[in-house]
């Protein structure tokens, strides 16, 4: 057991907190303090906070127990208040602009393999139509005829429409949920929705090239279409890992190994809401515009190169003086490697 000399002999660990509390100042300023600091606080919080149950339990000098309630008082104060005023849009901005994009390049396997399903999909049907150009239909659902019908005629231009950008938006984001929803079944109903989604653009290229459609076809979704099958490929790698997580839960529980995974998919998911506005904002709005296609292919490329250097480019975390470490990690990514 400690006795009083033991507590005492760890002042050198509160006159660091005072110092640190008094170059904060009286409004508790983090940004005053450096990065070291910073990642010193909460250790050091920790010891204080343990000295000062020891000093309870050994019943110290009642100067010393009122002395170490004032300190962890204080530090917890800055601590917290740090965390709470922290406004909604703040969270919001760096939620899309650290957490959001750090989440995706931990788990880019799973983005990586629905863009895979996505193209064998492509690839396949593009094969089937063009040796046999009937079986289009097997491939093109019947509610999609007209559409099929205006590319092959080449008669894709039309003014710009919010009305329509609005429902495009809400149609994307429901496949997008969908592809993630249904994930958990094992993975196979993500894995058919994505494969049945690239069928349906290798069907319709394998049309475009058979009608000499191409200059007409790529201008008219690739502005669009590189923000949404991103997205698309978000959502259903999301829904994948919820699948995984309940095949191969080891080494934790099914629920808990589902819990963690539900976490990060979850926020997978939300970050690609800006990615379906942008999509249903440009294919309603521009790319079916009556004007050049290289201007289109141009805009298609600039924002394509936007898109991904925004997605998979490292950030530079800042410091969290709550946890010691960078931010923009969750807590869950590392405990579910």
């Amino acid at each position: 057991m400690q006795d009083n000399n033991s507590i005492t002999n760890k002042t050198e660990t509160w006159f660091k907190i005072e110092a640190i509390l008094e170059k904060a100042g009286a409004n508790e300023n983090l940004s005053s303090l450096t990065p070291e600091e910073l990642k010193s606080l909460l250790p050091l919080y920790r010891r204080v906070s343990s000295d000062l149950s020891a000093a309870k339990t050994i019943n110290s000098d009642p100067d010393t127990i009122l002395y170490l309630n004032k300190l962890v008082a204080k530090v917890h104060s800055m601590l917290y208040a740090s965390e709470r005023s922290a406004g909604v849009l703040q969270s919001i901005w760096t939620f899309y602009a650290i957490t959001f994009p750090t989440l995706l390049q931990k788990r880019k396997s799973y983005f990586i393999s629905a863009w895979i399903i996505t193209l064998l999909g492509v690839l396949f049907a593009y094969q089937v139509v063009i040796h046999h150009p009937n079986d289009i239909w097997k491939f093109i659902p019947p509610s999609f005829k007209s559409s099929v019908h205006y590319w092959k005629e080449k008669k894709i231009a039309q003014p710009p429409s919010a009305t329509f950008s609005g429902g495009l938006m809400t149609h994307n984001q429901m496949v997008g949920i969908m592809a993630f929803a249904v994930g958990m079944f094992a993975c196979v109903p993500t894995i058919y929705l994505l494969f049945q989604n690239g069928v349906m653009l290798g069907a319709l290229a394998a049309l475009m090239t058979q009608v000499h459609g191409h200059a007409t076809f790529w201008p008219g979704i690739l502005p669009h279409g590189i923000a949404e099958l991103t997205a698309i490929m978000i959502c259903g790698g999301a829904g994948m890992q919820m699948g995984l997580a309940l095949l191969k839960p080891a080494p934790y529980k099914r629920t808990v190994a589902l819990a963690m995974a539900a976490n990060e998919a979850i926020q997978l998911v939300l970050g690609t809401l800006p990615l379906f506005i942008f999509a249903g904002l440009i294919e309603g709005m521009f790319s079916h515009l009556n004007i050049a296609a290289w201007i289109r292919l141009s805009f298609a490329g600039i924002n394509g190169i936007f898109w991904y250097l925004y997605l998979f480019v490292p950030r530079k975390q800042p410091v969290d003086p709550l946890a010691g470490e960078d931010t923009g990690t969750v807590s869950t990514v590392d405990a579910y490697n």
